[in-house]
Formats: C-alpha cells, structure tokens, sequence
C-alpha cells in the first residue's frame, strides 16, 4: 500500500458526524470560495424592446420526468447530525413550496448507522418535494454495496439519487477514502437496479466531455458539472487537518475547470446520447444570482444547483430574520434577477436565451 493511502485516519460514525459538523461550522463563516478562471466571458445581448408582458415570462425547465417552476436545484450539501437534520428541513419545506428539486447531503453515515436515518428524514416536514438522495461513488470500494443503496432509497422515498465524484476533497481529507479505482461498473448496476434515475456529481473541481461521455454510456439521467468556482471542499477538509493537510487544501483550492467550461464541454456529449431533459446537464459551482444562472442556462444547463448561498441564508440569518425568512429572501432574489435577465434579453421562455447569447469581444 503507498504511504499516502495509509496515512487515512480509519472512519467511524461517530467521526463522520463529527466531521459533518466541522464542515457545517466551517462554511458558515470561513472563506471556503475557489476562484473560477474561465477561459471565455459569455454574456446576453439586451433587448432595448422586448415586446411582451413580463408576466408572459415562463420559467418552468422538466427534469428527471417531472416539471419544476424555476431551472434551480436545491444542491446536496449536510445531514447526519441534528443541525444538519434542521437546514435540510429548510430546506425541504422551501423547495416544496417553490417547486424545486432538493438534494441531501452524503448518507453514508446512515448506511453506517441506521439509527442516524432520522437525520436525513424530511418528508415528515416536506411530503411532496422532489428528493434526491446522495452516496459518494468511491464508498462503493469501501463496504457500501448497491443493495444498500437501492434500500435507502425506498426507505426514504426518494425521486432520485446521486452519486457524488471528489477525489480530490477525499485526498485531502484526513479520513479520505482515496481509491477510485473501477467505479464506473458500479454506477451502471446502481443505474440498473434502483428504480428512480440517477445523476452523478462532481463536487467543486469540474468534468470533462470524456468523464460525462463515459457515464452517459453506462446509462446516468445527468450529470452535475460540479464546477470551481464555488465551495472549495479541498479547502474545507484542509481546515480541518494539520499543518501540511492545511498546506495541501489552500494549494488546490482553485484546481479544476470552471463550472462555465464545464457546462460548454458536457452539452454537446449530452445531445449525443439524447435531447434534454433525457440526457441533462446540471450546471453547479459558485452561481451567485439568476443573472449568472441566465447565461449557464443559455449554453445548455437543464438546471443551475445552488448550494453555499441557500446554506449561508439559513444558518446565518440577519438580526431579527428567522432562517426561514432568510432563505425565502435568497430564493426571491434568485428567482427575480432570472426573470429580469430574461425579460431584458428578450428571451419570453428560458430556451429562448441561448439565441441571445453572446462572447465579449465578438461581434
């Protein structure tokens, strides 16, 4: 065995609720941002007259067989311990009524610990939100067979499940599982056991057209570009290790592709194997407004995740704002800067802003 894979600190379900925890506290106020650098700058052209009411404005995208009032997905981010448990029923009840998809953060720790199934349980808060599981694919080289999976999802009822792709956040993780290994024939039994679809995520460092091709191939509903430019997980794990883990995790904080030339590598291998929203692209990594979702949107994303900025609004709410009003906040300014983008662009529904779409510098 190499040094490095050995050098892991052996997990437990108490230290991966401990480690849920420190993650929750480090993102709720420490700079934890990469810095997407992106090789092309896309913006929308306006319309000095856009010839219709605002109030035409169609914002509704279909995804994973069902049709969802805004092109935003509520993406994967805690769960496991009792304040991971209260930001996800925020959540839930959030998505519920806007009519949004919601992910939970990883449940291995519920695989682990059955009695932690509590934990990730909102539907006793949130009965009708479109719910998506979540499992890190290199668990699968670590004990966590299919069948586990497929009963979690049942036991949860969840509409669909994701496999989430970090590498690197498990390298620099002081309890990495850091062998990768083989992985993709147990994404394809997964895509063929469970009976909702299955959509499979980086996390912070991007994908290519070759890594969505291949999990295309094996029959995935979508991928999530995961791209930098938001959460940097190297950096949160580095926080929590010693000096040289610390070292290790500010040196990769900006490793990967942006999530834009991630979206405008995944597109076209998308089309190949089917029209969305058979085959779909989810954009996610370091969308800040619906201003910027507009142009993701525009080269192709089925939908745009959000995750730091929902986070951030309801475990640190202004004085005087309940967390649920402030996350209520977050979603109307969202919702709203989309609608202005496309209502300034001309574009009257949302696959209509890739007509509008333009490279700075070009005419």
């Amino acid at each position: 065995m190499h040094p490095f894979e050995s050098a892991a600190i052996k997990d437990t379900p108490d230290r991966a609720a401990e480690r849920k925890q420190h993650h929750i506290d480090i993102c709720r106020t420490q700079n934890v941002e990469s810095r997407a650098v992106a090789g092309t700058e896309f913006f929308l052209a306006p319309e000095a007259l856009p010839e219709f009411s605002p109030d035409s404005l169609d914002t509704r995208r279909p995804f994973l067989g069902r049709t969802f009032s805004w092109p935003f997905l509520i993406t994967g981010m805690t769960g496991g311990v009792r304040e991971g448990q209260r930001i996800n029923e925020t959540l839930a009840l959030l998505a519920e009524r806007w009519n949004i998809p919601m992910g939970l953060g990883s449940q291995k720790l519920m695989l682990s610990d059955p009695a932690s199934r509590r934990l990730f349980d909102v539907r006793k808060v949130a009965p009708r939100v479109f719910l998506m599981g979540n499992i890190g694919a290199v668990s699968f080289n670590y004990g966590v067979a299919v069948d586990a999976v497929v009963r979690m999802t049942e036991q949860l009822e969840l509409n669909a499940c994701a496999v989430h792709l970090n590498a690197l956040q498990e390298q620099i993780q002081p309890e990495g599982e850091r062998n990768f290994d083989r992985l993709l024939p147990h994404i394809e039994q997964l895509v063929k056991r469970l009976p909702v679809p299955v959509i499979v995520k980086e996390v912070g460092s991007g994908m290519t057209a070759e890594t969505a091709r291949r999990l295309f191939s094996v029959g995935v509903a979508a991928v999530d570009v995961g791209g930098n430019g938001g959460t940097s997980w190297s950096v949160i794990e580095g926080k929590r290790g010693d000096v040289l883990t610390h070292r290790l995790g500010e040196l990769f904080r900006n490793w990967g592709l942006s999530t834009l030339d991630s979206v405008r590598e995944c597109v076209p291998v998308a089309k190949v194997f089917g029209v969305a929203p058979e085959r779909a692209v989810v954009a996610t990594g370091g969308i800040r407004d619906g201003a910027q979702a507009a142009v993701l949107l525009a080269l192709g994303a089925q939908m745009c995740g959000i995750g730091l900025p929902f986070f951030r609004a309801v475990v640190n709410p202004s004085d005087g704002i309940s967390p649920e009003d402030s996350l209520e906040q977050e979603m109307q300014f969202f919702t709203r800067s989309l609608r202005i983008a496309m209502y300034c662009s001309g574009a009257q529904k949302i696959d209509e802003l890739s007509s509008r779409l333009r490279l700075r510098g070009q005419q």
